[in-house]
């Protein structure tokens, strides 16, 4: 009678957690290079110094600078869909709100995300396939904004007659002008935070 053996398993098994600290290692070398030079004026030679890899540990777990890209966009779309998720989770009292935005208007990492949030809005003139995920995600955050503020409409911390998807739609076009402004005067975070919290308070009735 044959005996069952056990299949052979050929070479080292994944370490999931080496796996996830090595790519985020590249990534935060790639944001670095590409805030600070762009993504086409930064090589990947560049990027593997600065994240301290090799060329070869790079194409290892991202084939191509346009993966870099790709997944960079996802991170700074994670991020984002969390900010709204928080802030409307909460107190939306200015000093609730200031804080719940504070990381990004008050930190240089936030502005250094606002400028990498440009790149990608440039790269999508140029990429269309980061452009369809760029229209993909816009949707996808435009309904959970709209899904947050409706559920902060049926607790009771909005008046009643608010409009979900008319807010939404003004809060997020506000949000990305007041970024781009920031983009270029970082030293005016707190000012411009004030000011979107104006916006937020009049979108919601609500005393700024």
């Amino acid at each position: 009678m044959s005996k069952t053996r056990n299949p052979v398993q050929r070479g080292r098994p994944v370490n999931e957690q080496a796996r996830h600290e090595r790519m985020t290692q590249i990534l935060d070398g790639a944001r670095i290079c590409f805030i600070g030079r762009g993504f086409h004026a930064s090589s990947i030679s560049e990027i593997s110094a600065t994240a301290g890899v090799s060329v070869a540990n790079i194409y290892q777990y991202y084939p191509n600078k346009e993966a870099l890209i790709l997944a960079l966009i996802e991170a700074d779309l994670k991020r984002h869909h969390d900010m709204i998720v928080r802030f409307w989770a909460g107190d939306l009292g200015p000093a609730a709100v200031k804080r719940a935005l504070s990381d990004i208007f008050l930190t240089k990492e936030g502005h250094d995300i606002a400028v990498l949030r440009v790149e990608i809005a440039s790269e999508g003139a140029r990429n269309p396939e980061v452009a369809a995920m760029l229209r993909r995600s816009e949707v996808g955050l435009i309904q959970v904004l709209q899904r947050s503020i409706l559920a902060a409409r049926d607790e009771g911390r909005v008046p009643r007659d608010i409009d979900p998807i008319a807010v939404g739609e003004r809060l997020s076009l506000v949000f990305e002008g007041i970024m781009r402004l920031y983009v270029f005067s970082p030293s005016d975070g707190a000012i411009l935070l004030d000011r979107y919290y104006g916006q937020v308070a009049e979108s919601l009735h609500l005393t700024a």
